[in-house]
C-alpha cells in the first residue's frame, strides 16, 4: 500500500516538474521574442511613413539649362564663348544684333536651351505673319512641331538659314527618300534642278501634297507649261483627262524611265510596228479590242461598214501610231483629230482636214487625196486596189 501510494506520489511529482520546466521555457521565449516583434512593427511603421512622405513631396525640378553669369556689357559672341556665331553668310537678325536675350534666359532655367518660350511660340512671336499657315488645310508636319527642323535659329551658309543646301531638295531629302524621286532616266525639270519649292509650298497649302496651285493638277502644270493651256483654251475638243483637270494619268510628276515622263508605254513616232504593250498608256482608258479585230459593229465608229479602220491603220509592220492622227491634249477637230501631224526627222507638219458625217466622215491630208468611210453604206477604199499590206497581227 505504501509502495503503491509512494509510486503515485513519485509520478505526480515528476509530471509537476516537467510542466514547471515547460512554463519556464515558454516564459523565457516570450521575453526574448516580444521586443523583437515590437521593434519590427516600429520599423515597418517607419518605412510606411517614409513611403507616404515620398509620394506627397517630390524633389525640386532639375535644371535643363544652366549658363555662366554674364556680366553687364559682356557679349555672348566673343572669343571667350560663342565665337563662331554670326560668321555665316545668313545670320538671324537677333544674332546679328547680339541680342541673345531676345530668345534665351541666361539664368538657370527648366526650358530647353534656356528659351524664354516654347520653340514654336518663340518664332511666331516675331514672325507673326506665319500664323496664317495654321489656317490652311494641309500643314507640313515639321511646321506643326517647330521651325528648327528646317531652319537654323542662329546662322547658316544657306538662304533662309536652312539646315541643308544649297538646293531646296537637299533639305527635303533629309526626310524624304531621294532615290524615290531621283532614280528615273528622265527627270521633270524642277526635280532635275532640285527645286522642290517650284511646285510645293514647304510650310502649308490649301491643296493636297502641299502643291502651290490647285485644286486641279492642271492648274499647277499650267503655271510652267504655258503653251498647253493656251492650246486647250483655243480648242473646241479636249481629251477626257484634260476635262477632268488631270495630268497624272499620262505624265509622272517627278520623273519616268520613258520619254515625256509617260506613266506607261506610248509610241511617240509616226510609224511603229504594232505591239499592244506600246499602247499601254492609251489602253488604261480605251478599249484595246479596238485594234484587235478586223471587223465588228461596236467599240468604235471609225468603221467602213464592218471594217475596223483602226485595225487597218495600226496593225501593220509600218503601222500608224496614235499621234499620227490624234492630239493627246486638245484639238479644233472632232475625235481629237490633229490639225497637222509632224512627219520625218525634220518634224515637217502635214495638214489634216477631218469632216464628220452622220454615218462616217472624210479625211484629207496634204500628202494624199480625200478619203472617206461610211458605216451604213461602205465606200470602196483605196487599200482594196493596192497589193496586200504586210500586217503585224495582234497578240
Amino acid at each position: 500500500m505504501k509502495d503503491s501510494q509512494g509510486g503515485n506520489r513519485g509520478w505526480v511529482s515528476s509530471r509537476f516538474f516537467e510542466t514547471s520546466k515547460m512554463i519556464t521555457v515558454a516564459g523565457f521565449l516570450l521575453l526574448v521574442i516580444s521586443p523583437v516583434s515590437s521593434c519590427a512593427q516600429e520599423s515597418q511603421g517607419t518605412i510606411k511613413s517614409s513611403l507616404s512622405q515620398t509620394k506627397v513631396s517630390s524633389p525640386p525640378a532639375r535644371s535643363l539649362f544652366s549658363h555662366p553669369t554674364i556680366q553687364e556689357g559682356e557679349s555672348c559672341v566673343s572669343t571667350k564663348c560663342h565665337a563662331e556665331v554670326g560668321s555665316a553668310a545668313h545670320v538671324h537678325t537677333p544674332i546679328a544684333q547680339r541680342s541673345c536675350k531676345s530668345c534665351h534666359d541666361l539664368s538657370i532655367s527648366t526650358s530647353r536651351f534656356g528659351l524664354i518660350k516654347p520653340d514654336l511660340d518663340l518664332c511666331l512671336g516675331c514672325h507673326e505673319e506665319k500664323k496664317a499657315f495654321f489656317k490652311q488645310k494641309v500643314i507640313h508636319p515639321p511646321v506643326e512641331r517647330d521651325c528648327i527642323s528646317c531652319h537654323n535659329p542662329h546662322q547658316s551658309p544657306y538662304k533662309f538659314q536652312l539646315e541643308s543646301g544649297p538646293s531646296s531638295a537637299r533639305l527635303c531629302f533629309t526626310c524624304h527618300d531621294e532615290d524615290d524621286k531621283m532614280e528615273y532616266r528622265y527627270l521633270h525639270g524642277p526635280v532635275e534642278s532640285e527645286d522642290c519649292i517650284a511646285c510645293h509650298n514647304p510650310h502649308a497649302s490649301e491643296y493636297k501634297h502641299l502643291v502651290k496651285k490647285g485644286p486641279q493638277e492642271i492648274q499647277l502644270c499650267d503655271s510652267c507649261h504655258e503653251e498647253i493651256p493656251q492650246k486647250i483654251k483655243n480648242s473646241a475638243f479636249k481629251h477626257g483627262v484634260i476635262n477632268e483637270g488631270k495630268c497624272s494619268p499620262c505624265h509622272a510628276f517627278h520623273g519616268s524611265n520613258l520619254t515625256k515622263h509617260w506613266t506607261r508605254e506610248f509610241p511617240d513616232k509616226f510609224y511603229n510596228p504594232y505591239d499592244p504593250k506600246l499602247y499601254s498608256l492609251c489602253f488604261q482608258c480605251h478599249e484595246k479590242s479596238q485594234a484587235f479585230y478586223e471587223q465588228f459593229t461596236t467599240l468604235t465608229n471609225f468603221r467602213n461598214g464592218k471594217r475596223n479602220l483602226h485595225y487597218l491603220h495600226v496593225t501593220r509592220q509600218k503601222g500608224r501610231t496614235c499621234i499620227a492622227c490624234h492630239d493627246v491634249h486638245a484639238s479644233s477637230q472632232e475625235r481629237l483629230i490633229r490639225s497637222s501631224t509632224p512627219f520625218g526627222p525634220s518634224n515637217f507638219h502635214i495638214r489634216i482636214v477631218f469632216a464628220k458625217t452622220p454615218t462616217g466622215g472624210t479625211c484629207m491630208m496634204s500628202c494624199h487625196v480625200s478619203k472617206g468611210y461610211d458605216r451604213e453604206k461602205p465606200l470602196k477604199l483605196q487599200v482594196d486596189t493596192e497589193p496586200a499590206i504586210e500586217r503585224k497581227k495582234p497578240k
